[in-house]
């Protein structure tokens, strides 16, 4: 395992895991957090174990690549067992890796336990073997993709006068569930609301000449989609309304031109933030570029500055540059891309340039 051989170089001696897509795509044992511990232990050398309750002893009838398993009863210790179990595996003084998503009751609980035990994080290391894609893992998104791409066809296709932000929410995800997605999420802005990035679909209701962005994606088979796109209610956009999202438009691209091996994550974001600085909205990009997409939403690697990463080939990320002017206007345009030996390959296939649908 790719892993295991980069925390044998950093001197780590074991791999715990708990719930979450690390647990899933290293185990084959996808669990998600709730109240009762569940962990995988993976030795660097050694057999790797689960500790998990008494109701996932079957390990829900899956196929992990082991099976051991060590079962705590409802009204057992299970971080004590943890302990006894990493203990009895050599491991009680070792350096034990965990990654940031470890819950931090359940690891301080442990630390008092293991008091010999030195806590070493290695979500750079896990990261780093998820950011690079299979090609099964690729077809997965693309898949992903078309869903979420059919399903904003379908809906944008009814728009109308009067609809509300949260009546096209549950086109657009209902259309990804009957499409084939496990889980689906649409975030549906118009407007002035437009201008907020992480704004929740409301009863704001539509009206002709202004903008409908939604942000939407959908989890088939474990890997999920990231779109979004602005479009534009009405007969024409004003000039202003146009000059902004052509300059966003235009900032997608450079980051998609720029996108190829070898360059880092930094650069990416730059091209397209030297865009829309250069049109002068420079103050209205908020966030950065984009970010890893795969297991979860938001993955390593991240298109940031300062973030010298460099890019591979099957790396899989989102391309959305943003401007936001807060009462008033807000444009996104993403894609999400995977890195090729060429350069960059959009997996979201709905039209970029501005779509304009009639009023109705």
């Amino acid at each position: 395992m790719q892993v295991l051989d980069l925390l044998k170089e950093d001197g780590v001696d074991v791999l715990l895991l708990f719930p979450g897509a690390n647990i899933a795509y290293y185990t084959g044992f996808p669990i998600g957090m709730s109240e009762r511990l569940a962990a995988a232990v993976i030795p660097v050398e050694g057999e790797p174990f689960f500790v998990v309750n008494k109701l996932e002893g079957e390990l829900r009838g899956l196929e992990p690549w082991f099976k051991k398993v060590k079962i705590w009863d409802e009204h057992e210790d299970p971080v004590q067992l943890l302990a006894d179990s990493l203990t009895e595996a050599g491991h009680g003084n070792g350096r034990i890796g965990v990654s940031v998503e470890a819950p931090w009751g359940w690891v301080n609980s442990l630390m008092e336990r293991l008091p010999g035990a030195e806590l070493v994080d290695i979500s750079d290391s896990v990261g780093y073997v998820r950011m690079v894609k299979t090609p099964e893992e690729v077809a997965l998104m693309e898949e992903a993709c078309r869903i979420s791409d059919e399903s904003m066809e379908e809906a944008f296709a009814q728009l109308h006068t009067g609809m509300t932000e949260k009546e096209l929410q549950v086109l657009m995800t209902g259309g990804m569930l009957k499409r084939g997605a496990s889980r689906a999420f649409a975030g549906v802005l118009f407007g002035e609301r437009a201008a907020l990035p992480h704004g929740g679909a409301s009863d704001r209701k539509l009206k002709p000449g202004e903008f409908v962005l939604v942000d939407m994606g959908g989890l088939y088979k474990g890997y999920w989609s990231d779109c979004t796109r602005t479009v534009f209610y009405g007969e024409e956009p004003t000039e202003r309304q146009r000059e902004i999202y052509e300059v966003v438009l235009r900032a997608n691209r450079a980051s998609f031109n720029a996108s190829r091996p070898g360059v880092t994550c930094e650069s990416i974001d730059v091209a397209a933030r030297e865009v829309i600085d250069g049109a002068g909205y420079g103050e209205y990009f908020i966030h950065r570029l984009g970010h890893g997409v795969g297991m979860e939403i938001h993955e390593h690697p991240y298109m940031v500055r300062n973030n010298m990463q460099l890019l591979e080939p099957n790396m899989a990320y989102s391309d959305e540059p943003g401007i936001y002017i807060v009462g008033d206007i807000g444009v996104r345009v993403e894609d999400l891309l995977v890195c090729t030996e060429d350069g960059a390959r959009s997996l979201t296939k709905f039209p970029r340039t501005l779509r304009k649908y009639q009023v109705k």
